[in-house]
């Protein structure tokens, strides 16, 4: 089954008490079934801070309810410093 999740720029995630938590503890991260609401949390996120950049992420869920995040979820700002980067060849 997939969840949607928010993660900021920074690599923060939202969690249940809509507050972005640099640790990231699968069972304290904000989740929701349904896209449109994941969305919705994020418009209203935005308006209150309108310098905020986080985008909805989809991931499975695991046996016990909590988002299994994947490596690519919690590395996204290393993978956009390698692409940055010269390569040594």
């Amino acid at each position: 089954m997939k969840t949607y999740v928010l993660q900021a720029q920074n690599n923060c995630m939202l969690d249940k008490e809509l507050q972005w938590a640099p640790e990231i503890i699968a069972r304290r991260i904000f989740n929701t079934p349904h896209r449109d609401i994941a969305l919705n949390q994020l418009i209203e996120l935005n308006a209150k801070d309108v310098n905020l950049r986080a985008d909805v992420v989809e991931c499975d869920l695991g046996p016990n309810g909590v988002p299994m995040l994947s490596v690519e979820v919690t590395s996204k700002e290393q993978t956009a410093a390698t692409i940055g980067q010269p390569s040594a060849a």
